[in-house]
């Protein structure tokens, strides 16, 4: 009988754990592994992503102003100046591609395609190692709770279709507008998280610019499909900077208590940094 040890020991397949055997041949596929190095080649480190966030928080919070006087105003009255004169010179446009565009731009606001949207992004961040981008992302439809809860204490009826052309009748207050709100926060979140995360870059300043349009092109949208009037839209957008600003100070204050100053002890638990740490943070430490 032989005494070697190695003779008498169990085969590898009769003892070793399922996952032990087939853990090397576990690997994320190609196109992961290589988006993943792609990211950390071409973003900040989560230090310098703080320092460049806060100065783009500072500059958007000088630019919010008078939410307040224009509900004050729109519970007291039917109409801004302006407002059914800008819906009738935009209502004139009869181009089918012009139309078919704003369409499509305000379609991919309601929650049907809004909802998916937003957890795939967040999964794609979460992909990339953006761990708290991705969290940030999906709180973005936290703005859905401050706009009903001013629609429903200004209570602006909506457009009338005997006054404006109307695509959809919508059963809700008009004021302001919830379309414009959502595409501020959650566009907006991510042109910031774009330009503060990532180095200048074609892909990057493609996507930033895409994010823009549709920030830019909503207000219009919605005036043009008669759903809301203009002042609802600007409204939409002031309350949602508003609301864009809150959840950027958050996101600062998190992502500087996980990565704070050079020289000064980090107060959030290991366990809880290391799986938030993002791409670009080793060659930071």
């Amino acid at each position: 009988m032989s005494t070697n040890p190695r003779d008498s020991s169990p085969a590898p397949d009769a003892t070793e754990p399922v996952e032990d055997m087939l853990l090397p041949q576990v690997n994320l596929p190609e196109i992961a592994i290589e988006a993943q190095r792609f990211a950390a080649e071409t973003s900040y480190s989560g230090r310098k992503a703080v320092s460049r966030g806060t100065m783009f928080l500072a500059f958007y919070l000088w630019l919010l102003s008078g939410a307040g006087i224009l509900s004050w105003i729109a519970q007291r009255t039917q109409f801004f100046p302006g407002d059914m004169s800008i819906t009738a010179n935009l209502q004139k446009q009869k181009n089918p591609v012009f139309r078919g565009f704003l369409y499509w731009v305000s379609e991919v606001g309601f929650w049907q395609w809004s909802v998916p949207q937003t957890i795939g992004v967040a999964g794609v961040f979460w992909a990339l190692r953006f761990r708290l981008e991705a969290l940030f992302i999906l709180l973005t439809t936290s703005s859905n709770i401050l706009n009903a809860i001013v629609k429903r204490v200004i209570k602006r009826p909506r457009p009338d279709k005997e006054l404006v052309s109307v695509v959809r009748v919508l059963n809700e207050p008009s004021f302001p507008s919830g379309h414009v709100m959502h595409y501020t926060n959650f566009y907006g979140l991510l042109i910031y998280l774009l330009a503060t995360n990532w180095k200048p870059g074609k892909l990057r300043n493609a996507l930033i610019g895409v994010c823009t349009g549709m920030i830019a092109t909503i207000g219009p949208s919605r005036i043009y499909l008669g759903a809301h009037w203009p002042s609802d839209v600007m409204a939409g957008y002031l309350y949602g900077g508003l609301w864009f600003g809150g959840i950027i100070t958050l996101y600062l204050r998190v992502k500087a208590s996980l990565h704070p100053p050079k020289g000064t002890q980090m107060f959030v638990p290991e366990e809880i940094a290391k799986p938030l740490q993002q791409p670009g943070d080793e060659q930071d430490a």
